[in-house]
C-alpha cells in the first residue's frame, strides 16, 4: 500500500522548511558616506548565506577633515586566516577593517563612525610646512574639482601637493575615488590591501602654491612609479577568532 500523495507532499515540505531554517541569516547592506555614518537605527535586509556573515569598512581621507567611507555587509566567502599589518604613516590616510563571523545576524558590529581612527589628526607639535594645497575627496571627478575643494595649510613635513585617483574595493563592491591633498616630498602611496579589501591609488605630486588645482604640469615625482610593491596592509582585521571559534564548536 503506497503512501498517500498528501503525506508525501507534507514530508517534502517539512524537509524543505528544515533546510531553509538551518541557513545562516546575515544582514545585507552597501553604501558610501561622505562624512560620519551611524547605522544603529537602520533596518537592514536579511539574506541567507551558506558559510558565514561579513562586514567591512574602508575609508580614504585627505588628512584635512574630508573623507569617503565605504560600508558593506553580506555573506562571508573568504579564507579563515589572513595577513594583518598596519602603517600609521600612510599618505593619503586610509583605513580598512573586515570582520567575518558564523552566527545568525552576527555582522552588526561595525555600525558607527566611531570604529574609525582619527585620520585627520593635527600634527604634534602643530607646525605647518608653509605649503598650501587643494584638498578634496569624492567618487566622481566633479566631486573633486578645484571649485569644490578646500584650500588647506599643509602639516609639518607635507610640503608638496598631490592629486590622484583609484578604487576602493570590498568583495564585489567597488567605487572609484578622486583625491587632492598635501603630501610628503617622497610622494609615496601606501594604500591598504588584503585578500578581502583594497584601496588602490595612483597619482603624482607637484611643488608650488595650489599646484594640484588643475592638470599637474609640474610633476617631479610619480607616486605610482616610485612606490615599492604594495604589501598587504590592513589596519584592523577582526575575523580570525570568530571563525576559528565557530569551527572548533562545530561537530
Amino acid at each position: 500500500m503506497g503512501v498517500p500523495r498528501a503525506i508525501l507532499l507534507y514530508l517534502c515540505g517539512a524537509a524543505l522548511c528544515l533546510t531553509v531554517s538551518q541557513a545562516l541569516q546575515c544582514y545585507s547592506f552597501e553604501h558610501i558616506y561622505y562624512g560620519p555614518f551611524d547605522l544603529s537605527n537602520m533596518k537592514f535586509l536579511n539574506i541567507s548565506c551558506p558559510q558565514g556573515c561579513s562586514e567591512s569598512v574602508l575609508s580614504l581621507d585627505t588628512g584635512y577633515r574630508a573623507s569617503v567611507t565605504m560600508v558593506q555587509k553580506g555573506c562571508w566567502t573568504g579564507p579563515p586566516v589572513g595577513q594583518m599589518e598596519s602603517n600609521d604613516m600612510a599618505l593619503p590616510p586610509d583605513y580598512s577593517e573586515m570582520r567575518g563571523c558564523r552566527t545568525h545576524l552576527c555582522n552588526a558590529e561595525l555600525m558607527t563612525h566611531d570604529v574609525l581612527p582619527n585620520l585627520s589628526a593635527a600634527p604634534d607639535p602643530q607646525t605647518l610646512s608653509g605649503t598650501e594645497c587643494y584638498a578634496c575627496v569624492g567618487t566622481r571627478p566633479e566631486d573633486c574639482t578645484p571649485e569644490k575643494s578646500r584650500r588647506v595649510q599643509c602639516h609639518q613635513d607635507q610640503s608638496v601637493c598631490f592629486r590622484g585617483s583609484g578604487q576602493m574595493t570590498a568583495g564585489n563592491f567597488s567605487v572609484p575615488v578622486y583625491i587632492r591633498t598635501c603630501h610628503r616630498p617622497s610622494c609615496t602611496i601606501m594604500g591598504t590591501s588584503s585578500p578581502w579589501t583594497n584601496i588602490d591609488l595612483q597619482g603624482s605630486c607637484c611643488r608650488g602654491h595650489l599646484c594640484n588645482g588643475d592638470a599637474v604640469n609640474q610633476t617631479f615625482t610619480s607616486a605610482s612609479a616610485t612606490s615599492p610593491p604594495r604589501a598587504p596592509l590592513v589596519m584592523v582585521l577582526l575575523l580570525v577568532l570568530p571563525l576559528l571559534a565557530g569551527s572548533l564548536q562545530s561537530p
